[in-house]
This record gives C-alpha cells, structure tokens and sequence, in this order.
C-alpha cells in the first residue's frame, strides 16, 4: 500500500550463480547529497563562464555546448523527482534483469 512515506531506498544487485548484495540508502542522506551536489553544479557554472573562447571551431562549439547546459537545473529536477517518489512507499524503482545481473532498487 503507497500510504506511507519511504525512509529507505534499499538497493539489490544479484549476480547469478555468485553472490548477491543488498544494502539501504536512507532517503535523507539521498537528499543531502542531492542539495550538495547542486551546490557543486553552480560552482562549475560559474567557473565555466569564466572560461575563454577557443580559437579552434570545433572546440568553441563543444564549450558553448557545455556552457548552455544548467547542470544545476538538472540536478534541481532530479531532486524533485526523487523527493517525490519519496512518498510512495513499496514502490519499486528501478527493476532490470539481463543474463547474468539483476538490480533492482525499491523504497521502503
């Protein structure tokens, strides 16, 4: 039932026929790390507009490529999305299986 919120995201990476691991990622933490992390973004935003134009074409239009992208903004999504999905506990996030690893990532 998805009436609770989710206090962990519990992560499951199995390999078959080896062994299997299964280790809880407290949301909080997810959280902090999220916020940190849009606070690096911004730093690198605003170093990247110091930098000068290249001579080079190619090289100029690879940097503004970069420049034009908010990776913060990015970030700032992400962080939405995840606070909430948050809210729904027993939700299974992420599930895929292929020959030989399965992972599955799911909150509790």
């Amino acid at each position: 039932m998805w009436s609770k919120s989710a206090r962990l995201l519990m992560v499951r990476i199995k390999l078959k026929r080896r062994w299997g691991f299964a280790f809880p990622v407290p949301i909080w933490v997810v959280d902090e790390f999220m916020e940190a992390l849009t606070d690096l973004a911004w730093i690198g935003e605003l170093a990247l507009k110091n930098v000068p134009t290249f001579r080079d074409e190619k090289a100029r239009n690879h940097l503004n490529w970069v420049k034009g992208i908010s990776l913060s903004g990015i970030i700032v999504a992400s962080h939405g999305f995840i606070k909430d999905l948050s809210r729904y506990k027993g939700l299974d996030v992420v599930d895929v299986e292929t020959e030989d690893v399965q992972v599955k990532i799911s909150l509790k």
